[in-house]
């Protein structure tokens, strides 16, 4: 197949098949029989990378269709009988939404893989899919038609590196895949977490993502932290005096809680008493003579 002719989506299609490159989307044809369906025979394509529909922009497509009519007719082909759609998924749900019985297809003949390959580019087209909408397609056309990704790249204009890397997504935790399907991830944060092979290590690392806001690059230095912990020594806390451990331990019964003398270097420290909580304050500001009211 040309990379071309896929490119220009549908029309490319139906020009293909008619051995021309200049065939419009809308050009009717010998080979194309526009009729009047059913809508109940009418079925989804299998093929359709989609799985969500805006219904904003089918209630806007729906009034688009009460007002004018339906200006470009649905594309099926004929399978076992029935209709199957091969580019219209939106324009049918619009139909189906007025209540309309019929409505005018144009049936076309096409393998399971030209509707693959064509459902993806009308989408990518369009700037309709997910991200995993998006991968999971790649992954279809490479597992049931045996496409190879630079055939893939070809088709769909894009680079080899980008097609393995988005069928990558594909192996994130369910749970950040569902993180990225709603936007909370973006692609680029999904593509740092991926380093992480561990599913609940990753997950917890989305989170951290999507709660603090964090920057692809500020998500890179975090993976790259739980890959490579840094251990840190404990710091050593300086030993004082045989004599100030004394005093402490005299302050403490004297006080009523544990008194630390923090030794600063040159004779210099800080005498430190905890307290529990206000009545403790107050207690402790007592032995001082201090009775003011907190």
């Amino acid at each position: 197949m040309a990379r071309q002719a896929l490119g220009k989506g549908l029309g490319a299609l139906i020009s293909r098949k008619q051995g021309t490159e200049s065939t419009p989307i809308n050009t009717v044809t010998e080979e194309d029989r526009v009729i009047l369906a059913n809508v109940k025979d009418i079925k989804a394509s299998p093929f359709q990378p989609r799985r969500h529909f805006d219904t904003q922009q089918i209630e806007e497509l729906a009034a688009s269709i009460r007002e004018r009519g339906l200006i470009q007719p649905l594309v099926v082909r004929k399978v076992n009988g029935v209709y199957e759609l091969i580019a219209g998924e939106r324009r049918l749900r619009a139909v189906t939404s007025l209540g309309r019985t019929t409505v005018k297809v144009v049936v076309h003949e096409a393998t399971d893989q030209e509707v693959a390959e064509l459902a993806l580019i009308e989408n990518l087209q369009r700037a309709d899919l997910s991200p995993l909408e998006e991968a999971e397609q790649y992954r279809l056309l490479q597992e049931k038609f045996g496409m190879k990704q630079e055939t893939i790249a070809q088709h769909v204009g894009k680079s080899r590196a980008v097609i393995a890397n988005m069928v990558r997504l594909l192996d994130l935790a369910p749970a950040v895949r569902e993180m990225l399907e709603q936007q909370q991830v973006t692609v680029g944060h999904a593509k740092v977490l991926l380093q992480l092979k561990d599913a609940m290590q990753q997950t917890l690392a989305a989170q951290r993502v999507a709660r603090g806001t964090l920057t692809v690059r500020q998500t890179e230095q975090m993976v790259k932290n739980l890959l490579n912990p840094q251990v840190t020594p404990p710091r050593e806390e300086p030993q004082i005096p045989e004599a100030y451990s004394r005093i402490c331990t005299q302050l403490s019964q004297d006080f009523g809680t544990k008194v630390n003398i923090a030794m600063k270097g040159n004779n210099k420290g800080v005498i430190e008493i905890p307290y529990a909580g206000r009545e403790d304050l107050v207690r402790i500001l007592q032995i001082f003579g201090i009775s003011e009211s907190l």
